[in-house]
């Protein structure tokens, strides 16, 4: 049976899962605003690290290493995610309103990935007066640069006439096999990336690249919407809404897919991986903030 931590402050509640170290419900009264994903380890929010999205076969070269990943997502070709999603974390420490997991890998892992780095992770988790906060800590235990970024792959349920807006300055189209078309489609400013109702065709899962400001979800004819604050460090989103899914990913991110094989990456996509010292640490904090709808839909109109 798969460990698990519970969360409680007023009305909200999170179930946060020692498996891939994530988090397996965030709700306010009976709103269930992050959802399981269909897929294990079923978790409604994880941590991307070392890396996010998808390193194109699994396959870099990064200074004097040559590295081939172990296919993590089968029958997909390429590494994914990273490695913490699919890991099981260690609880340091808890309370009623918060706790800090730990994820460690070490050597052995390392031979099981093939990331030739060691590194330790950590998420402190906690619930604020109206809403959640995640910190996500990073440090490299490895006696060279390591590469690195983070990120967080929340899955909020999907409803027609749900209402979506972010801002950004480009927006990246994923080819067919999910790695970046790196073709500039022009400034974006205010965006819904639901406008055009993409899940009745070929799905969404492109990235929205160096956003301005954080996002808001509006879902119809529900009490509570929610705000997303990234971190500075995560300039970046990816919004990924398969055809005929009960959920919706916005995904903030520190670099765009398959970064370290797009170098020097060119403006304005300057969207590399973080070469992270050895013994250097790096954080970042995300909040998700309850709003009441009401509030929210005097700013947001439901999607056509």
């Amino acid at each position: 049976m798969v460990a698990t931590h519970r969360l409680l402050r007023g009305d909200l509640a999170v179930e946060v899962s020692l498996q891939g170290g994530g988090i397996q419900r965030f709700a306010r009264g009976g709103q269930t605003l992050m959802c399981p994903a269909p897929t294990a380890p079923h978790l409604a929010c994880f941590a991307m690290l070392p890396f996010c999205s998808r390193i194109n076969n699994g396959r870099f070269q990064y200074g004097e290493h040559q590295v081939a990943l172990t296919p993590n997502f089968p029958p997909e070709p390429h590494a994914i995610h990273g490695f913490g999603w699919q890991g099981l974390w260690q609880l340091e420490t808890q309370s009623d309103e918060a706790c800090v997991l730990v994820y460690e890998h070490d050597g052995a892992a390392s031979d099981d990935t093939g990331w030739p780095w060691t590194f330790r992770a950590s998420q402190h988790v906690v619930l604020l007066e109206s809403g959640l906060s995640v910190t996500l800590a990073l440090e490299n235990l490895s006696h060279d640069v390591m590469p690195a970024g983070m990120g967080l792959h929340p899955h909020y349920p999907f409803a027609a006439g749900m209402h979506v807006s972010m801002a950004c300055a480009d927006r990246v189209v994923m080819t067919d096999d999910s790695l970046p078309m790196l073709a500039k489609l022009g400034d974006h400013g205010e965006v819904n990336p639901l406008a055009d109702r993409p899940w009745l065709r070929r799905g969404l899962d492109d990235v929205f690249a160096h956003r301005i400001g954080g996002a808001q979800v509006v879902w119809p004819d529900q009490p509570w919407s929610l705000s997303i604050e990234p971190d500075p460090m995560l300039a970046h989103w990816i919004v990924y809404a398969p055809r005929d899914s009960a959920f919706i990913c916005i995904e903030p991110i520190s670099h765009l897919p398959n970064a370290v094989n797009l170098n020097p990456l060119k403006p304005p996509f300057a969207g590399e991986m973080k070469a992270l010292k050895p013994g250097q640490s790096w954080t970042t904090t995300t909040s998700f903030m309850t709003l009441a709808t009401v509030q929210s839909t005097l700013q947001a109109s439901p999607t056509s």
